[in-house]
């Protein structure tokens, strides 16, 4: 297992690596744990974890969703959800009710990674991953991407 920091517009992203895989993308700090994910200031330091750090720059560069394997832990009726949100294209939206037709309620996995800030309630954009501000800046982002690919 490899641990590191990736830095980003919205702070410091935490991962953990399994090999190639991706299994955990956080905000350092976050009301549900409290206390610091990983350390911050340690980078990658495989092969694997260059590759991770660099897709997730590009993201935050050009707003084209990484390529990455993911395995976040959790139910199978989760990864069913989390599949239903990779489907959501980037710059769109699908709402909570929609994702519930498909699969149920949704808990955020993997931010960034699984476009959970993709998925908004009927009335607005909803909570997402405990960092005021986070699902707005990365919904106008993506946006702002595909205005500036677009012909």
């Amino acid at each position: 297992m490899e641990q590191f920091a990736v830095a980003s517009p919205l702070g410091s992203l935490a991962l953990t690596l399994d090999g190639d895989v991706v299994t955990r993308l956080e905000f350092p700090r976050t009301p549900r744990t409290g206390v610091p994910a990983v350390a911050a200031g340690g980078g990658p330091r495989s092969p694997a974890g260059e590759r991770v750090a660099w897709a997730l720059s590009a993201y935050f560069d050009a707003g084209e969703p990484p390529a990455l394997m993911l395995r976040p832990g959790g139910t199978a009726f989760q990864q069913r959800v989390w599949e239903a949100l990779r489907a959501v294209p980037a710059g769109e939206t699908a709402t909570y009710g929609e994702l519930e037709a498909r699969a149920g309620s949704p808990r955020a996995a993997l931010p960034v990674l699984i476009p959970c800030h993709r998925a908004v309630g009927a009335s607005g954009p909803g909570g997402w991953s405990g960092l005021p501000g986070a699902k707005e800046w990365l919904l106008a982002h993506e946006a702002d991407a595909i205005n500036r690919a677009a012909p």
